[in-house]
């Protein structure tokens, strides 16, 4: 795919981003599988698939109502992570900025939240089982699922819609389902590594890029454009598999609500 041979010289960053992010390929789209095929086409060569309104058959999907919630778990306690920048997962922040509240408190928050606030509030990566334990049963795994290889019980995010997630990778196969909202998502193959500038120098952070996808600096980065991206948009009911190493980059657009589930496949 060919891409332009000036965009280094742009000045203005989000006319670069847009330039850049034109060249990205659509990730494939399939109606719901079967547990073999999904094996077979996308886990076993590790490619990324969006299974439309796989998610729909999910008791969350029609019962969690603000009401819902608030009833059956609104007294737990769950972590919550804040942004000055709208963006999370950031290395440097991790662990630092987050406080604590009720549940039901902060889906009042998704409902009422002040949108001019510079500060923006997350639900990231809660261990359902662990925090809101009375939601569990509403997100049972796909039947297409690896059943002996689920990891974890599935985990929670929901957000107001000025989130986004650092660019990094997992070491796990993951399945991402939309619950409400959507969700416009840049995935990387792991080829790409050294084009997106992952924290080499941090141990612990190397499943991280130093890249902005927001605003790339492309002085500083340059070997981005050498990179391959690919890219969807998933909407309520709508799954993706992003397969282990995969990088991704997600920004979400009003109120959202998403869980997934992690799995050791061990690809070869």
């Amino acid at each position: 795919m060919r891409r332009s041979s000036n965009l280094g010289v742009i000045m203005n960053p989000s006319v670069v981003n847009r330039a850049w992010l034109e060249t990205a390929q659509s990730i494939d789209s399939i109606a719901t599988p079967s547990a073999e095929e999904f094996h077979r086409r996308f886990v076993r060569p590790a490619l990324p698939v969006v299974i439309k309104g796989a998610a729909l058959t999910l008791g969350a999907i029609e019962r969690w109502t603000s009401g819902y919630l608030k009833a059956a778990a609104g007294h737990r306690r769950v972590p919550i992570e804040f942004s000055p920048d709208k963006e999370f997962a950031v290395p440097e922040r991790i662990g630092k900025d987050q406080t604590h509240s009720t549940f039901g408190r902060f889906v009042d928050y998704l409902l009422y939240g002040d949108a001019a606030s510079q500060t923006t509030y997350y639900l990231a990566q809660i261990d359902a089982l662990r925090y809101l334990p009375e939601l569990v049963g509403d997100v049972v795994r796909p039947p297409f699922a690896p059943l002996a290889k689920i990891m974890r019980p599935p985990y929670l995010w929901m957000g107001i819609g000025r989130n986004a997630s650092k660019l990094h990778y997992d070491s796990y196969d993951n399945l991402y389902a939309m619950i409400n909202g959507r969700k416009h998502i840049t995935l990387f193959p792991p080829a790409d590594r050294r084009n997106l500038y992952p924290y080499n120098d941090h141990p612990k952070y190397r499943h991280f890029s130093r890249l902005n996808l927001r605003l790339p600096d492309l002085d500083r980065f340059p070997r981005l454009l050498n990179a391959r991206p690919f890219e969807c948009v998933l909407c309520r009911g709508d799954i993706l598999y992003i397969p282990e190493g995969w990088w991704h980059y997600l920004r979400s657009h009003g109120l959202n609500v998403a869980v997934n589930w992690w799995w050791i496949e061990g690809h070869a």
